[in-house]
């Protein structure tokens, strides 16, 4: 069953991260927080918000225009 648990990082902050059923990392928190409970209370918010999320088709601002601009670099160097 999947769940949202919390850990230490590398610089001893808080993150949250969403486990699959299979205990494979499916996201993780773009932020870290100065506490365990600061860490779940930010999972829970994610799981509210995230039930009534849609789903976007259109890329994120910026990803086209990076993504044009990494494939036309790799295009001239062949």
């Amino acid at each position: 069953m999947p769940q949202f648990d919390a850990y230490e990082d590398l610089v001893g902050k808080w993150r949250w991260r969403l486990l699959g059923g299979d205990g494979r990392t499916v996201a993780t928190s773009g932020e870290s927080y100065g506490s365990h409970w600061r860490a779940l209370r930010a999972a829970e918010d994610v799981r509210g918000a995230a039930a009534g999320a849609q789903i976007s088709s259109v890329p994120a601002a910026g990803v086209h225009d990076a993504l044009s601009a990494i494939i036309d670099r790799e295009l001239a160097r062949s």
